[in-house]
C-alpha cells in the first residue's frame, strides 16, 4: 500500500521521531523508505504503524479512483465557495465538514492538496494562530514533494498567516513569493481577481498606492462580471482607501458612495460598518472631527463582535484624544478592553496595547511607561514600524515634559530610526 505520505504527515504533526514509530515494527531507514513512498510495506506493518499513530485504517480509500476523482471535485468547489463568500461562519461549516469528512487517499497529491485547503480554511475562521502556525512548520517538512500548484498553495498560506498576525513585511514578502509562482501554475479566472484583490488590501496597507491600484481594478472588473456585487463592493471600499491616502478626497468620498449605494441596492446592509468606518476615516484627514465621530458610531451599530467594531473604537479613541476628550476617551478605552475580554481572540492584541497606552496617557497620572514600553516591544516584534514610531514619540514627549531629557533624547532618536524603517528611507539626505 502507498501510505508513506500519510504516515510521514502524521508523525510531523505528533513531533515524533522515526526512531520512536518505528521502535519494535520495523528499523528506522525501512521507516525513511516507507515515508517517501519507495517501498510498499505489508498490510501488518501499516497497522501496526497506523495504531501507533492513532490513525484509523478504516479511513483509507485502497486506491478507490472514482472515490479520488469525486473527493477532488468536492474539496476543489469548497475551495472556491470559500474562498469567493468570504464569510467566517460559512467557513468554519465547511471546515468542520472536511475535517469530519477526511478519507485517506494513496494519492499524494489529492492528500497533501487538502491539508493545504484545510490550513487556509483555519486561518480564514480564525483558529488558533500557534496552531496554524504549528501547521504551516508541518508543512514546510513535506514542501519539497509538492507540485506547482501545491507550492502556490504553501506560500498563499503563509502570506495570510502573517497578514492575520499583523506581520506587513511578512505578509508582502511571501505575497510576492506567490506572484513569482503564478507563471508555473494554471488558475482559474476567480483565483486570480481574488488574489489581486488580497495584493490590493495588503499594498494598500503597506503605502504602496500606485502598485495597488492595478491589482484593485482587475479584481472589481471580475466581480463585477460575475455579479459579486458584496465584493464589488470591497474593491470599492479599498479604491476609496487608496484615493484618500493619494488626498484625492472627493474621489475617495465618491467611492465610498457608490459603495454605501450597493449596500442599498443589493441589501448588503452588514456592510455598511465597514463603509461608515471609512467614511469616518476621510472625515477625520480632512479635520471634520465631529463627523469623523457620527460616522464611526453609524459603524459601530452596524457592526457585531464577528465583523470587530474595534477599529472604529480605536477611531473614536483616537478622534477624542485631538480634541483632548479625556472622559471619552477613558469611556472608549475601557469599552474596547471589555470587548476584548469577551472576543478572547489572540489575533487582536494590538488593540489591548493601542487602548492601554491611551487610557494612561489621558489618566491623571499620565503616560504609563511601562505599559508604553510593552507596546513598543510588542510592535516591534509585530515589524508594525508606524506604531513604534508613534508610541515611541510619546514616549519621547512624556520623558521631555518631566524633565528627563536625557531618556526623551533616546526615544526621539529611536522614532527616527524607526520611522525611517517604516517609510523605507535610508539616510536623511532620502527625505
Amino acid at each position: 500500500m502507498k501510505v508513506g505520505h500519510l504516515i510521514r504527515a502524521e508523525r510531523i504533526r505528533q513531533e515524533m521521531k522515526q526512531l520512536v514509530l518505528a521502535k519494535g515494527i520495523c528499523t528506522p531507514s525501512y521507516l525513511s523508505k516507507i515515508e517517501r513512498n519507495l517501498i510498499f510495506p505489508s498490510e501488518d506493518i501499516v497497522l501496526l504503524l497506523f495504531n501507533r499513530l492513532g490513525i484509523d485504517p478504516s479511513k483509507l480509500q485502497n486506491n478507490n479512483k472514482q472515490t479520488e476523482i469525486d473527493f477532488e471535485k468536492m474539496l476543489e468547489a469548497t475551495y472556491k465557495e470559500v474562498i469567493t463568500n468570504r464569510d467566517e461562519s460559512f467557513t468554519k461549516q465547511k471546515l468542520e465538514y472536511l475535517e469530519q469528512h477526511s478519507p485517506l487517499f494513496e494519492n499524494q497529491t489529492l492528500y497533501y492538496t487538502y491539508l493545504l485547503i484545510v490550513l487556509r480554511f483555519r486561518i480564514i475562521s480564525g483558529s488558533n494562530l500557534n496552531e496554524i502556525k504549528k501547521g504551516i512548520e508541518d508543512l514546510e517538512e513535506l514542501s519539497k514533494d509538492f507540485n506547482p500548484r501545491q507550492a502556490y498553495l504553501y506560500k498563499l498560506n503563509k502570506a495570510f498567516y502573517y497578514y492575520s498576525t499583523e506581520n506587513r513585511n511578512k505578509s508582502i514578502e511571501y505575497f510576492e513569493d506567490v506572484l513569482l509562482l503564478v507563471g508555473d501554475i494554471s488558475l482559474e479566472d476567480w483565483e486570480k481577481a481574488e488574489l489581486n484583490f488580497m495584493i490590493g488590501v495588503v499594498y494598500t496597507a503597506d503605502s504602496r498606492i500606485f502598485s495597488t491600484v492595478d491589482y484593485i481594478r482587475s479584481a472589481l472588473d471580475y466581480f463585477r462580471e460575475n455579479f459579486l456585487m458584496k465584493r464589488v463592493l470591497d474593491c470599492y471600499v479599498l479604491i476609496g482607501i487608496t484615493q484618500k491616502k493619494s488626498e484625492q478626497y472627493q474621489e475617495a468620498l465618491e467611492s465610498y458612495l457608490k459603495a454605501m449605494q450597493i449596500c442599498d441596492e443589493f441589501n448588503l446592509h452588514r456592510q455598511k460598518g465597514i463603509v461608515y468606518h471609512n467614511l469616518g476615516s476621510l472625515s477625520s484627514i480632512m479635520g471634520n472631527n465631529r463627523e469623523a465621530i457620527r460616522y464611526y458610531k453609524e459603524s459601530i451599530a452596524y457592526k457585531t463582535n464577528e465583523d470587530t467594531p474595534l477599529i472604529s473604537i480605536f477611531c473614536l479613541v483616537i478622534e477624542y484624544a485631538k480634541m483632548n476628550n479625556r472622559k471619552f476617551v477613558n469611556d472608549w478605552c475601557d469599552e474596547g478592553i471589555s470587548l476584548l475580554s469577551q472576543l478572547k481572540d489572540n489575533n487582536l492584541t494590538s488593540y489591548y496595547h493601542h487602548f492601554k497606552v491611551f487610557k494612561s496617557l489621558h489618566s491623571e497620572q499620565g503616560l504609563s511607561e511601562r505599559m508604553t514600553k510593552e507596546a513598543i516591544e510588542y510592535f516591534k516584534d509585530k515589524q508594525d514600524y508606524q506604531y513604534v514610531h508613534k508610541y515611541s514619540i510619546a514616549l519621547a514627549e512624556w520623558y521631555y515634559s518631566n524633565r528627563k531629557y536625557k531618556l526623551s533624547s533616546i526615544c526621539y532618536q529611536e522614532a527616527n530610526r524607526y520611522d525611517y524603517i517604516y517609510r523605507k528611507i535610508k539616510t536623511w539626505e532620502d527625505l
